[in-house]
């Protein structure tokens, strides 16, 4: 697939969002919004883009693909102080789009962070949203999700007190690793549990080393925001496409099923079986993509 793809950086009373624009111009506007370490580099010519597999098994050629850099995210958004919550970063994002010129979109495609993101956004009063599919993610977190996010900020903290800051920050990702992947994967991917330590542990120093502070954030930050994310389903009044994952530890079926049932307007709702937990959202697209194409096209 051959994509024009051109990069904006709009200030906003937030900071400099880097957004990512691609596909024909003029064609039917749709956001994909990923979760807190995802970013505009959702697709590359080269294959190696976070959420490659999105743009390979959905058919996007005919709409004009938008991405973003999380301001306070690992992307180049640039701030002096992150949004601390959910809203103001769909806020400062929502600022963005109507600098662009950009309030009228087909379908936000959000995904774990990015579908709380997503909500909020459908909601705002400058936009003009037809469509929403929120993938991992749902009106509010579950306490297990909230007690894994303090235990991090845990982390952070106590190492910060013996001067061992990016350890802590590591040791945050490590346990970030352990919720994001579903049970049977791992086991089955790692018949050696020793090889999964080293793969949790070589994963979290690999984000530490892009840039320490920006992946603080993610757990002081982001996850503190994720913790207060509040909304009420039944004022999303427009069609929306709800994706869960088997094994999904922080977006269980129980929270998405209640969730669905509150909405006005849940076009579809699907239980995507999988041996990857939350990150299916990333790695399972083949499967749930014609669920997601279908209620694009509606």
């Amino acid at each position: 697939m051959t994509i024009e793809i051109v990069d904006h950086k709009v200030n906003t009373r937030y900071g400099e969002l880097c957004l990512r624009q691609q596909g024909p111009r003029g064609a039917p506007k749709v956001l994909v919004l990923g979760g807190i370490s995802g970013g505009r580099l959702a697709y590359l010519a080269d294959g190696s883009g976070w959420w490659q597999g999105l743009f390979t098994h959905l058919d996007l050629q005919a709409y004009e693909i938008w991405t973003l850099d999380y301001l306070g995210g690992m992307g180049d958004s640039l701030c002096d102080a992150p949004p601390a919550t959910v809203e103001a970063q769909a806020e400062a994002i929502a600022l963005a789009l109507q600098k662009l010129g950009c309030t009228h979109w087909h379908t936000i495609i959000g995904g774990s962070f990015g579908g709380c993101v997503g909500m909020v956004l459908a909601l705002h009063d400058a936009l003009r949203v037809q469509r929403l599919a929120v993938l991992g993610a749902a009106h509010r977190p579950t306490a297990q999700a909230v007690m894994l996010r303090s235990l991090q900020r845990d982390f952070i903290e106590l190492a910060a007190q013996t001067q061992q800051p990016e350890r802590g920050v590591a040791l945050a990702r490590a346990l970030a690793m352990v919720t994001y992947r579903g049970t049977t994967g791992l086991d089955v991917r790692f018949p050696d549990g020793n090889a999964a330590v080293h793969y949790m542990h070589d994963r979290a120093a690999r984000l530490v080393q892009q840039n320490p502070q920006q992946a603080r954030q993610l757990f002081t930050v982001f996850g503190p925001a994720l913790d207060a994310f509040r909304i009420a389903p039944q004022a999303l009044q427009l069609p929306v496409c709800v994706i869960g994952f088997k094994d999904d530890l922080l977006v269980p079926s129980h929270l998405l099923e209640e969730f669905s049932r509150q909405l006005p307007q849940c076009q579809a709702y699907e239980q995507v079986a999988t041996a990857h937990g939350h990150d299916g959202f990333i790695l399972n697209t083949a499967a749930f993509a014609p669920c997601l194409q279908q209620f694009m096209e509606a």
